[in-house]
């Protein structure tokens, strides 16, 4: 038994609000999408970036929690990357937001939508697989909500490339293809990060099996 019993508490609860704030982002962004008030949408872009600054406030924690702490949950490195593994997610969240948002792009069509809610999943089952790291006995199921994001990655991915192959075949104002072009990457790179992140938890579950 550790002498020192609060200090996984003090990583696990650090994961765990860095996780719940990625997975509220990206429920702003998925209510944006498909928001038809304005000032609704405006708001939550808005609290998309205030919370993407919160991230970094979680990440700069862990690392220093992890420098001063004699006992952690796991190795240093593998904390470090998974803290830098969410805030990379909060920020593809952010920049898919800020590219609807400041773009002004004139519609918000269903590809934007079913990547809005392809975000949304992917974030959420990563939630979950933070929260289930407070016991790595659960690795069973941590793998399994890990490969639930890979399959909703690939299904990001299967969105992307048949809405940039509809924009190429149909846009005609070259303005608007880059608009689109530029959103559509953003929000599957947002579902890329997610599926990066299940790659270091992954690693750690093994390191720690």
């Amino acid at each position: 038994m550790s002498i020192f019993p609060n200090s996984n508490k003090i990583f696990y609860d650090l994961f765990n609000k860095a996780a719940a704030n990625v997975a509220e982002m990206a429920t702003l962004l998925d209510m944006a999408v498909n928001s038809s008030d304005l000032f609704e949408q405006k708001y939550n872009f808005t609290h998309i970036d205030k919370l993407k600054i919160t991230s970094y406030g979680f990440t700069h924690q862990i690392y220093a929690e992890s420098g001063k702490q004699l006992v952690s949950p796991f190795q240093r490195k593998d904390m470090c990357d998974l803290a830098a593994a969410l805030d990379d997610v909060a920020d593809r969240i952010a920049m898919a937001s800020r590219r609807i948002h400041l773009y002004d792009v004139p519609k918000i069509t269903p590809p934007i939508i079913s990547l809005a809610a392809l975000i949304l999943e992917t974030s959420t089952e990563l939630q979950r697989a933070i929260n289930a790291m407070s016991n790595l006995s659960n690795s069973a199921q941590i793998f399994e909500l890990c490969n639930n994001i890979k399959q909703l990655e690939y299904k990001a991915d299967t969105v992307y490339n048949e809405a940039f192959a509809d924009l190429l075949a149909n846009e005609t104002d070259a303005i608007q293809l880059i608009k689109y072009t530029d959103v559509f990457m953003a929000m599957e790179t947002a579902t890329d990060s997610c599926e990066d992140a299940t790659l270091v938890i992954e690693s750690i579950l093994i390191k720690n099996g």
